[in-house]
Order: structure tokens, then C-alpha cells, then sequence
């Protein structure tokens, strides 16, 4: 018995982290801007940062069956401390999904506009599960 609910643990801990890519797929960042790029959009009204910090506190609301299972402050903290090559935080558009629902191949090569779902997603997640154990 102890077997099944450890596999079935499992298998909905790979199935959240899979199914992260709506988490925040819309948030669009320019990987190839340089920081001094990214500083210069910050000052437009269309572009914000979103820190780590920030997504770990909302991204249990769109992993299915983690829904009310939110990381406390303490886990918030150890996970941004524990973070690895992860950013801390991100410059992004903030008023509209660019290029959504386009067929561009280069879309998601991690060089030119990319949503950072497709760059950061899994690791996110991941971080995630691992806060909850802290």
C-alpha cells in the first residue's frame, strides 16, 4: 500500500510539473535584450519585472490538484536561496501576449522572444514541489 501512494505521489508530481506551461505562458521576455536592455524597458508602461519570488507565490493556482497548497513566506524565501541558475526575476510584457498563438519555430529558442513557460517552466515547478518539503 505504502508503494501505490508513493507512485501515485509521483506520477502527480511529474504530471503537475508537465502541465506548468499554462503557469505563466503568456508572460513574454526578450532572451537575447541585454541588462542594460532590460533596465531601458522598464521604464515603459508595457513592460514590468516579475521577480521568482513572485511566481512561486502564485503558481500552485494554475498546477492542477495544488491549487490551495500555497508556500509560505519561510518556503518562498529557501526557494529563491536555493534557486540554482534560475533569475531572480524577469523583465516582461506586461499588456498583452506577444506573438501568441504563432507558428514561428523560433518563438521558443531561448534567443530572441520567448515566454518564459517554454525557458523556465519545469524548473519552476520543481522548485515548487521541492519548497513544499521545506
Amino acid at each position: 500500500m505504502l508503494r501505490k501512494l508513493a507512485a501515485a505521489s509521483l506520477l502527480s508530481g511529474v504530471l503537475a510539473v508537465a502541465s506548468v506551461g499554462a503557469v505563466f505562458a503568456h508572460e513574454c521576455v526578450i532572451s537575447s535584450r541585454s541588462d542594460n536592455g532590460d533596465a531601458g524597458a522598464t521604464h515603459s508602461s508595457r513592460w514590468g519585472v516579475l521577480s521568482l519570488a513572485d511566481i512561486l507565490g502564485f503558481i500552485n493556482t494554475e498546477i492542477p490538484g495544488q491549487e490551495n497548497a500555497f508556500l509560505s513566506p519561510e518556503q518562498i524565501e529557501w526557494a529563491v536561496a536555493n534557486r540554482g541558475d534560475l533569475p531572480l526575476s524577469w523583465v516582461t510584457r506586461t499588456d498583452k501576449t506577444i506573438a501568441e498563438g504563432s507558428s514561428d519555430p523560433n518563438l521558443a529558442d531561448g534567443k530572441g522572444l520567448d515566454h518564459l513557460a517554454d525557458l523556465y517552466g519545469e524548473q519552476v515547478a520543481g522548485l515548487y514541489f521541492e519548497a513544499l518539503g521545506h
